[in-house]
């Protein structure tokens, strides 16, 4: 599918359900205060757009591409895998918290680089997500599966990874002052430093 079937470009406080836009090309569309419940973005391009304040729930957007557009939105239980996340518009200026997943699939996702402070990211699954030289600063990861996510140079201060699992951070690679971990996945943290470890 590659129209556009919005009949305008600006639309506020408006719910869509059950929109099927796999593959679509959207152009330069105005987002604000709208909820998409029940929608399929799936390998469509999402061009110029802004979504602020909006929410996503149960809705498909793998492999979606949000070309320099500006996503200020709440995910919740929808699939987001394979996106690339620095093709987005990220302002100079970024207020906090304005990104956050939930019971999402991110899996094979990009944040590389991005400033995405206070990032929420809860009860997700996360695997193979790069997070190279992302700030990260009072993130939330509580309950996320970080199975090959990748933390290089990121900033992790004061970030929340209690009972999240399968994470591998590396104590010198990565800046993790007052971030709060949980027993028994904690463990993890002293993987790559030469120690031997016994029960």
């Amino acid at each position: 599918m590659s129209g556009d079937p919005f009949e305008q470009r600006d639309y506020s406080g408006h719910r869509f359900r059950d929109l099927q836009l796999g593959g679509a090309d959207l152009h330069g569309l105005r987002f604000e205060d709208c909820r998409f419940e029940h929608c399929d973005f799936s390998g469509a391009t999402l061009r110029d757009c802004r979504f602020r304040d909006c929410e996503f729930a149960d809705c498909n957007l793998s492999l979606a591409r949000f070309a320099g557009s500006q996503v200020d939105a709440r995910f919740v239980d929808s699939k987001l895998v394979g996106i690339d996340w620095t093709q987005a518009w990220w302002p100079t200026v970024r207020l906090h918290g304005t990104l956050a997943f939930e019971r999402c699939a991110l899996n094979d996702s990009s944040f590389f680089g991005l400033s995405l402070r206070e990032l929420q990211v809860l009860e997700c699954r996360a695997h193979e997500v790069d997070f190279t030289e992302a700030d990260l600063e009072d993130a939330d990861f509580r309950h996320s599966d970080l199975h090959g996510a990748i933390f290089r140079r990121s900033r992790l201060a004061r970030a929340d990874f209690r009972e999240a699992v399968n994470y591998r951070i590396d104590l010198f690679l990565n800046d993790i002052k007052h971030a709060k971990f949980a027993l028994p996945e904690a463990v993890a943290l002293l993987h790559g430093l030469d120690i031997e470890l016994s029960e």
